[in-house]
């Protein structure tokens, strides 16, 4: 699956990204004049990202998304997965647990560097937070499975993604890129 993304998917995601983030480049150019490529690399990053989350958890399934799915399957109880082993087998379940994680540390570590708004830890944390349980939510609709570990898994990622910005923001803080890169 990861080689897959990485030989098929990403470079269309790239393209799909410069495609949609070129209306803003030029609008901010003809703004506030020529920027450092610093100053575009996270919002560009965020959007690629984003079309990335967007792909990788709703349209992987393209052929078999309905919203007329037979059944629904839905996992409220937290935490299920440390007394009962999921179908998949154990060592299956705990990848799925530790990619669920890693695929939302790079959405807390995009946020706040792509947007100053999203600089105080609850804004990022929300944010994460409201998106995990869309996509969830749009899962559940789709026929797919929504379980609350995905939710909390998402969610610990995406505040590990945030505490990483802080160690960088703290780590380079003299540096000329990274203010370039914050907007500052």
């Amino acid at each position: 699956m990861l080689l897959y993304y990485i030989l098929f998917v990403f470079p269309f995601m790239a393209l799909a990204s410069a495609l949609l983030y070129l209306p803003y480049a030029l609008y901010s150019r003809c703004r506030y004049g020529k920027q450092s490529i610093f100053f575009h690399l996270p919002k560009y990053a965020l959007l690629g990202y984003v079309l990335s989350l967007i792909y990788l958890t709703i349209l992987w399934y393209y052929p078999n998304i309905t919203f007329h799915p037979d059944h629904y399957f839905l996992n409220l109880r937290p935490f299920v997965w440390v007394t009962e082993c999921y179908a998949m087998g154990f060592q299956k379940m705990v990848m799925q647990l530790l990619l669920n994680i890693a695929m939302f540390v790079p959405y807390g570590f995009l946020l706040p560097a792509a947007s100053r708004k999203m600089r105080r830890g609850w804004k990022t944390a929300l944010a994460v937070l409201l998106t995990t349980v869309s996509i969830e939510t749009l899962q559940y609709f789709m026929g797919r499975s929504a379980d609350i570990d995905d939710v909390i898994m998402n969610f610990t990622g995406g505040i590990a993604g945030y505490c990483l910005f802080l160690c960088f923001r703290r780590l380079f803080r003299g540096k000329k890129w990274w203010h370039t890169m914050l907007g500052a």
